[in-house]
């Protein structure tokens, strides 16, 4: 599976990135909103993990973008931040929402449930 990493914080993209290679995934990561989405638009990404809060550009904002474009594209949520707005966005995005911290195995798991669907 193609997975596509946008988080602000470059020590878990290249954790989560070295996870998901382990379990024989082809992971990309940046740090940088708006370069995850060229980076979208350049290749085909079977998920999408986007920590909410970055900056320029949310997650969600990513998200509804990448929905509105092709509305099956998988996509995960990550936030520290995971109050009942953010639980709502993501519902209404039809996105799971992983609260940060989380365990490897919650990660993996919420990432093979997506591959099945």
């Amino acid at each position: 599976m193609q997975i596509l990493i946008v988080d602000d914080d470059k020590t878990l993209c290249e954790f989560l990135a070295e996870v998901l290679r382990r379990k024989g995934h082809d992971a990309d990561w940046t740090t940088h909103g708006l370069e995850g989405y060229k980076m979208s638009l350049r290749k085909h990404y079977d998920l999408f993990v986007f920590d909410v809060r970055m900056s320029p550009l949310l997650g969600t904002e990513f998200a509804e973008a990448l929905k509105q474009r092709s509305p099956g594209t998988n996509i995960i949520l990550i936030s520290a931040f995971a109050d009942e707005m953010l639980r709502s966005t993501a519902r209404s995005l039809t996105v799971p929402l992983l609260s940060k911290p989380f365990s490897t195995d919650n990660f993996l798991d919420l990432v093979e449930k997506t591959d099945r669907q």
